[in-house]
């Protein structure tokens, strides 16, 4: 039988302004050991790694992405290794969409095109950011509406990452709901031009228009009132922090950082009372990886 191994990458989406049309990729990966089992056999799903899940979440996810591109794949014995923190902002669910659609993808006599793909994880995941993301690895800037999928990839920046995960909990469902019908005038163009100026950073590497860039008013307010310490986070400045940024829905926090990585970190955590776990992960330049279980397979890019 068929077997191959299969990841995706944590991401941090928004970035600050660029609500749900930013995302960076992080190397925190979320891996599948597949192997297709004989018709009529019964599909067996094993968790593992740090952060294993506690119940069949995640494993809706993949299924959903597997089932989207290949809705006749047979059986399959599946082995989840995760190490992406769950719950957390960081993309758990776009890596599942992701890995489900690079599954179902691999199962085909026919690779479909990476348009079908991308729109495929872009329409589970429901926001562009995080999806394309974990798709395509470095960092996105999306728009996906009833106009189609529209993506722009770059080079993450060069800058070291920080993430303090903090030991809170706000379901992304919650996290939205926090957020206003409506905003003022003042505000939605504070967020335009931040947003254009984050693009227009990412896009030239102009590290050093990130801090003002990643500013913003349309949902990190909001949601870091939900969240003791996060206020303060996001408030924090340093001449080591190039920028800051609630990831995701949160409750993590991003920090983009030149110089000394570990002291933010902790300056980070002590913003929640040192309940926090500091992570320091590489951004991720290559996105969902496969690698066939033969004698001297090369890793590649699913996505190019």
């Amino acid at each position: 039988m068929t077997a191959f191994r299969i990841s995706a990458p944590a991401s941090s989406a928004n970035l600050g302004s660029g609500f749900d049309a930013v995302g960076i990729a992080l190397d925190l990966r979320m891996t599948a050991e597949v192997e297709e089992l004989a018709p009529g056999a019964t599909s067996a799903w094993i968790y593992s790694g740090p952060h294993a899940p506690t119940h069949d979440g995640l494993r809706g996810c993949v299924e959903r992405g597997i089932v989207r591109i290949a809705p006749n794949a047979p059986p399959l014995r599946v082995l989840l290794d995760n190490a992406i923190p769950l719950g957390a902002g960081l993309g758990s669910s776009a890596a599942g969409h992701a890995l489900g659609v690079a599954i179902g993808a691999r199962l085909l006599d026919r690779m479909p095109e990476d348009d079908v793909l991308a729109l495929a994880v872009a329409d589970l995941e429901g926001h562009p950011d995080n999806a394309l993301a974990a798709w395509y690895g470095g960092v996105v800037v999306a728009a996906h509406g009833e106009d189609g999928l529209t993506v722009g990839r770059f080079a993450a920046p060069p800058v070291q990452v920080v993430v303090a995960v903090p030991q809170l909990t706000l379901a992304t469902a919650a996290a939205r709901a926090l957020l206003p019908e409506s905003y003022s005038r003042a505000d939605a163009v504070y967020n335009v031009q931040r947003a254009a100026l984050l693009g227009a950073a990412l896009a030239s590497g102009r590290v050093d228009l990130l801090g003002a860039a990643m500013l913003d008013r349309l949902h990190q307010p909001y949601r870091a009132a939900a969240l003791p310490g996060m206020t303060e986070a996001l408030a924090l400045r340093d001449p080591d922090l190039v920028g800051i940024a609630l990831s995701g829905a949160g409750p993590s926090v991003l920090a983009f950082v030149r110089g000394d990585a570990v002291r933010i970190g902790a300056r980070l955590a002590a913003c929640f009372g040192g309940a926090a776990t500091v992570l320091l992960p590489a951004a991720d330049a290559h996105g969902v990886l496969v690698h066939e279980h033969r004698a001297g397979a090369a890793v590649r890019e699913l996505a190019q």
